[in-house]
């Protein structure tokens, strides 16, 4: 089953003194050959690799990137005015995790491995999203 993945669980996977590596790598480790990554998640996972845990965790991400280990998908050209109303209506939420809804919704996708609770947590009932771990 497809999973949907937010930047922290994605760092986390990396970073492997981040307190959510285990479960991250737990997580990815089970829907291996169903890991979508939004394409607006890819600069941040670049920049908190590169300026917390270096280069090198730079490379891996890049090799994942390269070698299909996941399915990058990005933001439709009708997703941003849903982007913009997930904004008005959750005004914390930011373009990065309001496009992360917007193209699991066009996906049909309802699981999201995120470490944020705090965005994501408030829309789990009125969006049917289900958040793992």
């Amino acid at each position: 089953m497809a999973l949907v993945l937010d930047t922290g669980i994605v760092y986390a996977y990396y970073d492997r003194a981040d307190a959510w590596h285990s479960r991250a790598k737990q997580v990815m480790t089970d829907a291996a050959s169903g890991l979508v990554l939004p394409s607006p998640v890819i600069p941040e996972v670049d920049h908190l690799l590169r300026h917390r845990v270096g280069v090198a965790a730079c490379e891996m991400f890049y090799a994942g990137l390269v070698d299909g280990s996941y399915v990058i998908a990005d933001l439709p050209a009708d997703g941003y005015p849903r982007v913009a109303d997930l904004n008005r209506r959750y005004p914390d939420l930011g373009f990065v995790d309001a496009a992360i809804v917007a193209i699991a919704e066009a996906r049909n996708l309802r699981r999201l491995a995120t470490t944020d609770r705090r965005h994501f947590g408030p829309l789990m009932a009125p969006l049917s999203l289900e958040l793992v771990p």
